[in-house]
């Protein structure tokens, strides 16, 4: 490793060397780190050769003379560095256009600014830069502002995101609450074959809240692909800017004459119940049924002036017609934008209305998909309406989207393609984690003002009431792994992170939504303090707190923590107790049998300190019940700022809904549940559960 190339990434913006999850120091290989500079547009082929690289790399500094994004906080003055020669003098003048169209301004002279000390730039021969901070007031005013600037006799513009320091309904903000977590696909609702939609997921607010709960917590319900490609994991969507229609609850979209109902036909009823008797969920069967109907409704429901107007008017207020003409266009090639011709991967012109669809795209399929987006925003708008004044939907932000997703292809240069998003090798992933996913660029996703990433949590805080952002630490790095590299030798490519929070700070108040942040792994130390901060909540999970040695019990989350026994990433409180994730891991290979045999005598003194006796047997499910209720009355009775009851322990379904690190050797995101939703909610079991945790926590 030559010092002379890890001081390069450094001033790139990489983080060469990391803490492993031993403690150990790692540092990236020589290979990678090139490779990743290569992706970041630095002009570098060799250890040996870094004049070019030392070159682009000031270029960039003296161009950015004000930085792209500045940020102000609160009702506090707007602090604008400019990056000049530490022997500059001049005029500077800043002009900020607010979102309502009010301007300030401010001026003055470049020496009698105060300097913030010298940046020697590593390298050959390089410039220092001097920092120098005008000072300017908003009037308070939150919002996406337009900074206009004259600086050495240059001129440019930047972007102002003023913004609460805190987010709205932050832990110590709000009094404690709890709700409930059931993935959508999971609930085996009769209207809907073998997957839950919206018209479930309200019946289910209604069962949770008339027992004194606030939340209803689910997996990303983001467009994905379900024909070809299929590609049903909800963390790699088609899309973060758009729904996944098959949770539509098209069947209350009623098509106005009762004799003409297509879901009381023989064939389509006969369908449902094949569909709803499957182990497993058929997503291209399951789509392909709903499909049928959804083009049936949307086509009845096109003929009314009031829908198109309703539907044009979503399209030009967003990328709504661009999507559909995407996604028409993917069905009819059915391959992903990569393997279509090339007129179409890379010739479509944006469309911003619907009646701009390009000449040859099915008509049909895109007016069927923009009614359906329109139709889910709708329906999510009227939950959020309904159940929103104290909770409501808990909706999950994903770390990125597929790699064949419409933004990736719409909007390349936001993307870094030739890296993946993972994470580094840790006690359950020795070998690391490639997860597929293209990163964000962050220097181009500065010089727009962050637009992309808004218009993603605004699509979703919108909808939302709190909203969990996955993997919180790629606000401030995030681990990339080159294409053809192994996970192992990934690269952390830094990002801003006081930037992006002032991002989810500000739709939180827009919105009035509260978050969470998915901190699970290996976190760098500035990202909790940063949480904090910000008003996030941690996630506290029960499984990872649970007692070893007898007089022992499982750890308390602190207030600031949204709490719950397991995630969706882990195994269910039954799978737990019966070591299922131990025989699951040793059956993948990734542990061998002596690591089992140790793992398992570990579990079973968990058992032993949790039932309160000597031996509990792994299939005693008397003794699990009573463990797990104790351990969720713990949590209900903490002082953790939210609570979730995960619906599938209070019926102890043994299998997990994902295996991290599998996709065809699991059935990740497809098992329903065991039970039907009637069951559930009439389940006298489940009501006391759910009416004890609301005690406990009112308590």
């Amino acid at each position: 490793m030559r010092p002379e190339l890890l001081e390069l990434a450094r001033a790139a913006g990489l983080e060469p060397s990391y803490t492993g999850w031993k403690g150990e120091s790692v540092t990236a290989s020589d290979e990678a780190l090139l490779a990743v500079l290569r992706s970041l547009g630095i002009p570098v082929d060799a250890v040996d050769r870094l004049d070019a690289a030392w070159a682009e790399i000031e270029r960039r500094r003296w161009d950015e003379l004000v930085p792209p994004v500045v940020v102000a906080w609160d009702d506090a003055p707007l602090a604008v560095p400019l990056r000049v020669a530490a022997e500059d003098d001049g005029a500077w003048e800043l002009e900020v256009t607010t979102e309502h169209g009010h301007v300030h301004r401010s001026s003055g002279r470049l020496h009698d600014l105060p300097a913030g000390g010298h940046e020697h730039p590593p390298g050959l021969g390089r410039r220092a830069h001097c920092v120098r901070t005008a000072m300017m007031s908003l009037g308070g005013e939150h919002g996406y502002h337009t900074l206009r600037w004259q600086v050495r006799g240059a001129r440019g513009e930047s972007h102002v995101i003023a913004s609460p320091t805190r987010a709205w309904g932050a832990p110590g903000d709000v009094p404690r609450r709890w709700g409930v977590f059931a993935p959508l696909y999971a609930v085996r609702a009769p209207s809907t074959g073998a997957t839950g939609d919206l018209g479930a997921l309200r019946a289910l607010f209604e069962e949770v809240q008339a027992r004194g709960g606030h939340y209803v917590a689910t997996l990303p319900m983001l467009a994905a692909f379900l024909e070809e490609p299929c590609q049903p994991s909800p963390y790699a969507p088609a899309s973060r800017l758009f729904w996944n229609e098959l949770y539509l609850d098209v069947e209350s979209d009623a098509l106005g004459d009762p004799d003409d109902d297509p879901f009381a036909r023989p064939d389509v009823t006969s369908i449902r119940e094949r569909l709803a008797a499957l182990p497993l969920v058929d997503y291209r069967a399951q789509y392909a049924w709903r499909r049928a109907l959804l083009d049936e409704v949307a086509a009845y429901q096109w003929r009314s002036p009031l829908v198109r107007a309703a539907v044009e008017l979503r399209a030009q207020a967003s990328a709504l017609a661009d999507y559909a003409v995407f996604r028409a266009i993917g069905e009819a090639q059915r391959a992903p934008w990569h393997a279509w011709p090339a007129a179409l991967r890379d010739g479509v012109p944006y469309v911003a209305s619907l009646d701009d669809v390009p000449a040859g795209v099915d008509r049909a399929r895109v007016r069927t998909h923009a009614w359906a987006q329109w139709r889910m925003g709708a329906q999510l708008g009227e939950l959020k309406l309904d159940f929103g004044d104290a909770g409501g939907l808990y909706l999950d932000l994903p770390v990125g989207v597929s790699r064949d997703a419409y933004e990736v292809w719409r909007h390349r240069e936001l993307f870094l393609l030739d890296l993946s998003a993972g994470a580094p090798p840790d006690a359950l992933f020795v070998g690391g984690q490639d997860w597929g996913l293209p990163p964000l660029d962050p220097r181009a996703l500065r010089a727009t003002g962050y637009r992309y990433l808004v218009d993603c949590v605004r699509h979703h805080m919108d909808r939302a009431s709190m909203l969990r952002i996955d993997h919180v630490m790629g606000l401030h790095r995030l681990y990339c792994v080159p294409r053809g590299f192994a996970a192992t030798d990934g690269v952390y490519v830094r990002y801003r992170p006081e930037e992006i929070y002032a991002v989810f700070a500000l739709e939180s108040h827009r919105n009035h939504c509260a978050l969470a942040g998915e901190d699970l792994g290996t976190v760098p130390d500035e990202v909790r303090p940063a949480m904090r901060r910000h008003g996030v909540a941690n996630l506290f999970v029960g499984q990872f707190a649970m007692p070893g040695r007898p007089g022992e019990a499982m750890a308390v989350p602190a207030a600031d923590h949204v709490a719950s026994l397991n995630t969706h990433d882990t195994p269910t409180f039954a799978g737990y107790w019966r070591g299922a994730d131990i025989d699951d891991k040793r059956a993948l290979g990734l542990i061998d049998d002596a690591q089992a045999a140790a793992e398992h005598e570990g579990r079973a003194g968990t058992r032993a300190v949790l039932a309160g006796r000597a031996v509990a047997a792994a299939d005693d499910d008397e003794a699990c019940v009573a463990a797990m209720t104790a351990c969720q009355q713990r949590l209900a009775e903490s002082p953790a700022h939210m609570v979730l009851v995960t619906m599938e322990d209070l019926w102890l379904e043994p299998a997990p809904q994902n295996v991290p690190g599998t996709s065809d050797e699991r059935p990740n995101w497809r098992r329903p549940w065991s039970r039907s939703f009637e069951e559930v909610l009439t389940d006298p079991m489940i009501a006391a559960a759910l009416s004890d945790v609301a005690s406990r926590r009112e308590g």
